[in-house]
């Protein structure tokens, strides 16, 4: 509460106030799934300086945050998130080739991305296409499919540290995992990522994005509310399929679902609350480990108190 205090101190000093919403009601439209409680502040601004001032307070005064994008792959307790969110949906947008390299701000989404590639004639991203979010969370997620990942094409990312400074980080110093990447750095938002691309014509880049879309199963899911894959694959099997050997297609909670076409997605089919989907993600995990003996990892990331559910 005395953080709190002086953030909005700082915040009223600094006239950054129509950046910041105190004691937002609900974070719920700011998720695909459409679900999630209140927060204590919420930060927007499409001034990366501000940003970099706001960043470097919230660091310096050890004030709880989270990252927000495009809320895909994000649960958020009913009971809400008690920090700071800062979204970084309106920072300036710069998408941008030099030569065979690609330049995109964190905020920029993958049609964005791929159709300047057609354009430009540039090849190494059509694997994201169909996967909903934006370059910066898809970067800390070292997002991929087909036996591709981001980290296999990235050159260097540019984030905002926790001393409110811009900071290139090759990728010779990032480790990249599945579904994760590791930069030795406790505090940073990511604002830019620059890809190394290879030439290739427009027609087979066309070609490629239209493989990877409809090789999607949840090419299906674009009229529902939900987020990407609920659970991590192993290295010698596809959650999605271990799921489905359960029989839980279609298994519903309340008002959340698990989609009756692909076992790995959960569907919020209105007015779904994140403890249904909570107790439906541990109930999937709870099926498989009692069947089949493995422990499924969470691709979902969780915010805020679900220990009552």
């Amino acid at each position: 509460m005395q953080k709190l205090r002086l953030f909005k101190s700082y915040i009223k000093n600094k006239k950054f106030g129509k950046f910041v919403i105190f004691d937002i009601r609900q974070l719920a439209d700011y998720t695909t799934i459409k679900a999630g409680g209140p927060a204590k502040c919420f930060i927007e601004t499409p001034n990366l300086d501000i940003l970099k001032d706001i960043f470097e307070f919230i660091c310096k005064n050890n004030i709880e945050f989270n990252i927000i994008g495009n809320g895909s792959n994000l649960l958020i307790s009913d009971k809400g998130f008690d920090g700071a969110v800062i979204s970084i949906k309106n920072i300036p947008k710069r998408l941008y080739s030099e030569g065979n390299y690609l330049f995109v701000s964190g905020n920029i989404e993958v049609p964005h991305i791929l159709k300047m590639c057609q354009e430009y004639q540039l090849s190494g991203l059509e694997f994201l296409n169909g996967i909903p979010g934006m370059i910066g969370g898809m970067v800390e997620m070292n997002a991929g499919a087909f036996d591709c990942s981001i980290g296999n094409v990235i050159k260097e990312i540019v984030i905002i540290n926790e001393n409110g400074e811009l900071e290139k980080i090759s990728s010779s110093f990032i480790q990249f995992g599945y579904r994760k990447i590791n930069i030795k750095k406790k505090n940073y938002i990511i604002v830019e990522a620059i890809f190394k691309m290879k030439k290739e014509s427009q027609k087979r880049i066309k070609d490629l994005c239209d493989k990877y879309y409809n090789n999607r199963s949840f090419r299906f899911l674009l009229d529902y509310c939900t987020f990407g894959s609920v659970f991590k694959n192993g290295e010698d099997y596809y959650a999605g399929e271990l799921l489905d050997r359960c029989g839980l297609k279609g298994y519903r909670i309340g008002n959340a679902q698990i989609f009756e076409k692909h076992a790995n997605f959960i569907i919020n089919l209105g007015n779904a609350t994140s403890y249904d989907i909570y107790k439906l993600i541990k109930k999937m995990k709870k099926e498989v480990l009692e069947k089949f003996n493995i422990v499924l990892e969470p691709e979902v990331r969780f915010w805020g108190d679900f220990s009552d559910a």
